[in-house]
């Protein structure tokens, strides 16, 4: 997940449990509903309270979260979409692999010449060894 999209989902978290519950709502909670460790949590609240996005109130049995400025959020840097890049590497495989099959095309025509001359130059052995044995 990219640095936008977990910034707006940590503060969508904040906002909900801050409505459910009335007051600032713990770290804990938040990394809670969002199926979160509170390791990978405390991370990335440190870095929203460093660019201003959330404000951290901290006692000494936990920290409580707050909003600051949102609209920070969309400073942050949006990952390229899954769809395009997967479109793009789906469409290079497509083109190296009608490659690949022009290349065993090509191989195939040229050994089945081969092969074709090969048996002309036996039919035509064939055919002077059978006269040769006609004039004997």
């Amino acid at each position: 997940m990219d640095a936008y999209t977990e910034a707006h989902l940590f503060v969508a978290a904040i906002r909900v449990l801050q409505h459910q519950t009335g007051c600032p709502p713990k770290l804990e909670d938040v990394c809670k509903i969002l199926h979160l460790s509170v390791e990978l949590g405390h991370m990335l609240c440190r870095k929203l309270v460093k660019i201003g996005i959330v404000e951290s109130c901290e006692d000494p049995f936990s920290i409580k979260l707050a909003v600051a400025n949102h609209l920070d959020i969309e400073t942050l840097p949006k990952k390229v979409t899954e769809g395009s890049s997967l479109a793009r590497e789906l469409e290079r495989f497509q083109s190296e692999k009608k490659n690949v099959d022009q290349k065993v095309a090509a191989i195939q025509a040229e050994m089945a010449k081969k092969r074709q001359d090969l048996f002309a130059d036996i039919e035509a052995k064939f055919k002077k060894e059978m006269e040769k044995q006609k004039k004997q």
